[in-house]
């Protein structure tokens, strides 16, 4: 029994020193810069930075504990932002905004301590609103819009909780209304076309 419990620690105690620690540089099989930072204990700490193969930044941002902590940023290949907001402790907290390639914003939402909490849009490649509402405790509330690529609502209606509550309205992309849809907790209760004249 001794015996197994000493293996065991000496186990552990060679897998802890194996962990890495101290500065860090790994490279993809190209030779391009893969990712450059520092470990203590096993886990990434300070700032660390990420490339693609092509050789552009990929992450630029501080860890602390292995965890994201502070702002940080991602970038798309091409070299323009794909990603950019904080975390604390990991969990992501305030504003975030992500891009499209064509450096359009895709994406802006509102976290709180790693909930989706307020305002939230999205947006077509081509600068068009995709859809908007609110968040509250990661949850969809209030009235949310969805759009087509043109501009022309799709459907618009109210979430409670999270789930689909009360009349909520489809479109077609000329922007005539289609059908009308009564939900209650997400549950489709009656439905109709719209009339067309």
């Amino acid at each position: 029994m001794l015996r197994t419990v000493l293996d065991h620690l000496k186990t552990v105690i060679e897998s802890f020193q194996s962990l890495p620690d101290g500065p860090c540089e790994q490279y993809h099989d190209n030779g391009q810069l893969k990712c450059q930072g520092n470990y203590e204990g096993g886990r990434e700490e300070g700032p660390w930075k990420m490339y693609h193969r092509n050789g552009q930044l990929e992450f630029n941002g501080t860890y602390r504990n292995g965890r994201r902590d502070g702002p940080w940023q991602m970038y798309h290949e091409n070299g323009r932002v794909r990603v950019k907001g904080a975390s604390i402790a990991g969990k992501p907290h305030g504003v975030f905004e992500r891009y499209h390639e064509n450096g359009k914003l895709a994406q802006r939402s509102v976290f709180v301590h790693g909930e989706l909490d307020g305002p939230f849009e999205k947006f077509h490649e081509n600068g068009q609103p995709k859809s908007n509402g609110n968040y509250r405790n990661d949850y969809m509330i209030g009235l949310w819009n969805v759009y087509y690529k043109n501009g022309q609502l799709k459907k618009a209606g109210a979430y409670v909780a999270g789930e689909k509550d009360g009349r909520w309205e489809f479109y077609h992309e000329s922007g005539e209304l289609g059908e009308i849809r009564n939900f209650k907790d997400g549950e489709i209760l009656s439905y109709r076309q719209a009339s067309s004249g």
